[in-house]
């Protein structure tokens, strides 16, 4: 309605189709005086100058005829009962569109339910996402209230809440109540132009990784950020030492009558909320239809014996157990649901945390990672993996000695040739490490590895009774659940018979083994690092590094494209803008240079023809010229180059081929921002290199995680730049290392490592420039052996910077722009790719002609935009 204010000198007040600057439109014509009675033009002149809308005298209104459009519901609505679908309707954002795409992520065992939420234009154009989720009124008000709360904990990354429904009269049991979170769609980009979800749940993203033949995600640092920082912290706000009884506070007894005793009885009572929520215990109907001819227990225990049978005396053993397992254990404040359909990833790359409804203060602090790692084995690893390489994983992870000792390393060797295996084993060690992180303490209590194993035994239990998992997976829970029992059995003091005491003392003497190794320098006060062999974690580093950086994201279609494959050539310009000065390089650079020849030929070719290059190098655009791209595919080509000649090499045994194997560049992107925020938190660090602790190492370990093989890796290449044989760290390993790094006195059995490192976006590191250039002085000066390859846009680069990377040795060159045939070029490969036929491409490219445009489609990243639009 319009809103109209009375006149200040009077009550005849302003005319009647003066509207306030606040209404969305002007009132309905029969609202409007006669058109016989015109608006007196000084009214007319004050109120305009007051800011309302005074329509001329001349002016026609006409009414137009408001057509109704239909209310279409997409995706999975179907799913949505009567009341959600009336409540979901009162939401605003659903009061404004009439088409509107739901896909369901998560149904609990209360009957709530989570979906994604995208409306979209009468066109069918999506607008951004949200999600909608569906509980009772006590429990959605009880969720505002726990979001409002802890969701500041996690982080800025953590849910808003942009609306939220009630349903008068709707029975207080039924999921009938509504809250919208507006998360990560909508601020990435023109999500209005995107054809693919700009959210994705972790789950998915780990789902397609262990489907794969070939990594195209990094999941290590998603991990990292989302469990060894942001978890931790959020966890930790409560830390304290209690005294818990472990066993009822995981609910062993009940999950296992649940998940394994009483199926069909707990299915029943799930059916009569929701069909979908029976639908765990009904898939089987029986858990024993899951090993019919009991070889596991068999295995594990050493008896002829179904499962239910195994767990009907499991269950006798209550009392035992509960008086136990009563111990000290680190506390804390837990998420309760953490899995990967609550780890929502943006088009950004962060990691955000929903579902605040279950947090609860003083609970175990595995309570949430032990959740996730059973999710991560049970729900989302499919069939695609050799099942006795699981199982192994399983029995060592339920024979856990304590909460220090590192995944042991031992099992690379088992899993070799076996990409998923290897990819779950690297997931896992991470996820320990983690852990070890969350219970230690300088007051952490004695710990056994009791509490981790009795987590996972319930979480293994309690995921038989979910409807996700697949038969073949719910197979692989029950085989951990009765493996984890007869660990708590065994600590207990049960007999478990010799089959057991077997597997569970080899289990242990492999823990053993890697106790004797280094452990996590988080995790605890003296520990030492995991093992791990320079000639074995190089050419895997090099492969996961040449995978993520062969591939790119269409930031509008979210597509991912090869950056090898869809690309184009384009002219590099010398400006001169800086002159090097002679560098006294060591031998061992001049080696790597050399090494890089090939590919300097391929993409620059420039560079090999000046007087003076040490490898060293400036490359200067403005924002969406393809420096981002330039350099993915230069780090793309050098890892695979490098893994090419080691395979090459392994085919023979020549001591030359050998050295091969061994030597080379490590290829590392530091955006230069992030160091800039290092700084800024801490405007004391210091500026000088140190592969022990400095910008690039302290980077590397919030990025890969405290001593993983990345950070290991990249520590112990930068020790042995320092032109000392070995030295520090490195001097401290066992002598089972093969002294992958240390030269020899042969030129051609050489073997020489260094790094090659992309320095990324100088000119975002703002007023701290200066003072990342002054720590690649360092860097420079002590490890020479280093290649650097700067980035920066143009106007950031002053006097001082220029002179003081011209003192280095460094030389530039700036990206070209684009003529009208390359960029015709690239929108007609890029229509191509997106299925688009002669004519819409013939069109697209006449527009692109035209001069109006001429400017714009010289830069790649407007183009982009140009072409989609």
């Amino acid at each position: 309605m319009a809103t109209l204010l009375e006149h200040p000198h009077g009550r005849g007040g302003y005319p009647s189709a003066l509207v306030s600057p606040k209404a969305s439109k002007v009132m309905d014509s029969a609202a409007l005086q006669p058109k016989e009675d015109p608006v007196d033009p000084v009214d007319a002149w004050h109120a305009a100058l007051e800011g309302y809308f005074v329509p001329e005298d001349d002016e026609e209104h006409v009414e137009e005829e408001q057509v109704e459009e239909e209310l279409v519901l997409l995706g999975d609505a179907d799913k949505l009962s009567k009341e959600q679908r009336m409540v979901m309707l009162k939401l605003k954002e659903a009061m404004q569109y009439s088409r509107m795409k739901l896909k369901q992520v998560n149904l609990s065992f209360s009957g709530a339910s989570v979906y994604f939420f995208t409306p979209m234009r009468s066109d069918g154009t999506p607008l951004p996402s949200s999600v909608l989720k569906f509980d009772t009124e006590e429990c959605v008000r009880d969720e505002l209230e726990k979001t409002k709360k802890y969701g500041r904990l996690f982080g800025l990354t953590t849910p808003k809440v942009k609306d939220f429904q009630f349903l008068s009269g709707a029975n207080p049991k039924e999921p009938s109540s509504v809250m919208q979170i507006d998360l990560c769609g909508g601020i990435f980009g023109l999500p209005e132009f995107a054809s693919a979800p700009p959210v994705q749940t972790f789950a998915s993203v780990i789902e397609d990784e262990l489907q794969a033949k070939e990594r195209k995600v990094d999941v290590m640092p998603i991990v990292n950020e989302a469990l060894e920082r942001r978890m931790f912290y959020f966890t930790m706000t409560s830390r304290k030492v209690l005294n818990l009884n472990l066993v009822a506070a995981y609910k062993l007894v009940r999950f296992v009558g649940h998940g394994i005793l009483n199926r069909a009885k707990e299915g029943a009572k799930r059916a009569e909320k929701s069909p979908a929520l029976a639908a765990g215990f009904q898939r089987p109907a029986d858990v024993d239809d899951l090993d019919p001819e009991g070889r596991f227990v068999e295995e594990l225990a050493g008896k002829r014996q179904t499962a239910k049978e195994y767990f009907q005396n499991f269950v006798g053993y209550e009392k035992l157990l509960g008086e136990k397992f009563e111990r000290k254990v680190v506390a804390g404040l837990c998420h309760n649901d953490l899995h990967g359909g609550n780890l929502l990833l943006d088009s950004q790359g962060l990691v955000w945390l929903i579902d605040f409804a279950t947090v609860k203060d003083n609970m175990h602090v595995l309570m949430d990672l032990t959740k996730f790692l059973a999710a991560c084995l049970f729900m989302y690893l499919q069939d695609n993996v050799n099942e006795d390489h699981i199982r192994s994983f399983g029995k060592l992870l339920v024979t856990t000695p304590d909460a220090t000792t590192a995944m042991p390393s031992s099992l690379e060797e088992a899993v070799r040739g076996d990409a998923t295996a290897t990819f779950v084993l690297g997931l896992l060690a991470r996820l320990r490490h983690c852990m070890c992180i969350y219970e230690n303490g300088d007051d952490a209590p004695d710990n056994d590895g009791l509490p981790f194993a009795l987590a996972f035994f319930s979480w293994a239990t309690r995921m038989l009774s979910y409807s996700e998992p697949s038969l073949h997976q719910k197979g692989r829970a029950l085989y951990c659940a009765i493996a984890g029992a007869q660990r708590l059995l065994w600590d207990a003091g049960v007999d478990v018979g010799p089959e057991a005491c077997r597997w569970i003392e080899q289990n242990r003497m492999t823990w053993e083994g890697q106790k004797g190794r280094r452990l996590s320098t988080s995790a605890t006060s003296g520990p030492q690092l995991a093992f791990y062999e320079f000639g074995l974690e190089f050419p895997r580093y090099l492969a996961q590094v040449g995978a993520s950086e062969a591939w790119s994201t269409d930031f509008l279609t979210r597509e991912r494209v090869h950056v090898q494959e869809h690309c184009t050539t384009i002219t590099l310009k010398f400006a001169g803008r800086l002159q090097p000065r002679f560098v006294a390089l060591p031998r061992q650079a001049k080696v790597l240079i050399e090494r890089l020849n090939a590919t300097y030929k391929a993409y620059v070719p420039e560079l090999l023809e000046l007087e003076l290059f040490y490898g060293r190098v400036l490359v200067i655009g403005d924002a969406g010229t393809g420096k981002s791209m330039l350099t993915k595919q230069f780090f793309s080509e050098v890892a695979q180059r490098q893994i090419q000649e080691i395979h090459s090499a392994g085919e023979t045994s020549t001591e030359k081929d050998a050295a091969v194997v061994k030597s080379g560049l490590v290829p590392l992107r530091i955006p230069l921002v992030d160091l800039s925020r290092h700084l800024e938190a801490e405007p004391d660090f210091g500026l000088d290199a140190d592969p022990v602790s400095d910008l690039m190492t302290e980077w590397v370990k919030r990025r890969h995680g405290q001593d993983s093989v990345p950070h290991q890796l990249i520590c112990d290449i930068r020790s042995s730049s320092l032109g000392e044989s070995m030295q520090g760290r490195l001097s401290s390993q066992s002598a089972q290392s093969d002294r992958a790094l240390q030269p020899e006195s042969s030129s051609s059995s050489e073997q020489v490592v260094g790094l090659l490192l992309l320095l990324d976006g100088l000119d975002e590191a703002s007023s701290r420039r200066f003072a990342l250039l002054e720590y690649l002085k360092s860097l420079l000066e002590s490890e020479p052996v280093h290649i650097p390859v700067l980035t920066s846009r143009p106007g950031s680069l002053g006097v001082g910077e220029l002179d003081l990377l011209s003192t280095l040795g460094f030389v530039s060159f700036s990206m070209s722009l684009l003529t009208e045939d390359v960029a015709k070029e690239i929108a007609t490969r890029t229509l191509k790719r997106m299925g688009d036929g002669p004519e819409a491409i013939h069109s697209v490219l006449d527009c692109l002609g035209d001069p109006a445009y001429g400017t714009l489609i010289t830069n790649p990243l407007v183009l982009t935009l140009l072409i989609h639009v």
